[in-house]
């Protein structure tokens, strides 16, 4: 619920909203979405460019009759307190439906001639800093607009973009998103 309030002015006004987040993660009374998806890859070595765990849902992340939404943020976490010697950034690949080509964890990500009507497009996740027990990054101010299928779901390959020798944690991924 938007509202204005006076500060020291009666001609100043802020606005804000009040935001109300459900059970399942959804936001609601702003029109706005949260998800999450977790990654865990094997304890092994991955190249530059190969794809961690398999793809995941990021249930509720539109609405469920479907339409168009602007992811605003994501957020990656990584559950190990060490960067690993050449672990960089990340990529994540969207599409609106399980991927038709199923790749699997440690193969090298790839956008086959079955998979381009379903994929949407990448976020550039960041690459990850050390903050103690956890690695994490974070986007703000993006607009990547999208249209969600029926449902309210993407679907996403979390991809390497160094090559490095993964430990078994979970990456959780969050999108935060607004309707269009």
């Amino acid at each position: 619920m938007a509202r204005s309030l006076p500060l020291n002015s009666p001609q100043r006004e802020v606005d804000f909203t009040v935001q109300q987040i459900n059970a399942d993660g959804t936001l609601v009374s702003s029109g706005g979405f949260l998800s999450s998806g977790t990654f865990t890859p094997a304890a092994a070595a991955y190249a530059a460019g190969d794809i961690m765990q398999g793809a995941v849902q990021f249930s509720n992340i539109g609405p469920s009759g479907g339409g168009a939404i602007l992811i605003t943020n994501t957020g990656l976490r990584v559950d190990v307190n060490a960067v690993q010697s050449g672990e960089t950034s990340y990529t994540l690949q969207l599409y609106t439906v399980t991927p038709p080509s199923a790749l699997v964890d440690n193969a090298a990500w790839n956008l086959p001639s079955g998979d381009r009507a379903s994929y949407v497009g990448a976020i550039q996740l960041g690459t990850v800093v050390d903050v103690g027990d956890t690695l994490w990054v974070e986007q703000t101010g993006l607009t990547k607009q999208i249209t969600v299928p029926s449902g309210g779901s993407l679907f996403g390959y979390l991809v390497t973009n160094g090559a490095f020798t993964a430990t078994a944690a979970a990456r959780v991924v969050t999108l935060t998103a607004l309707s269009a």
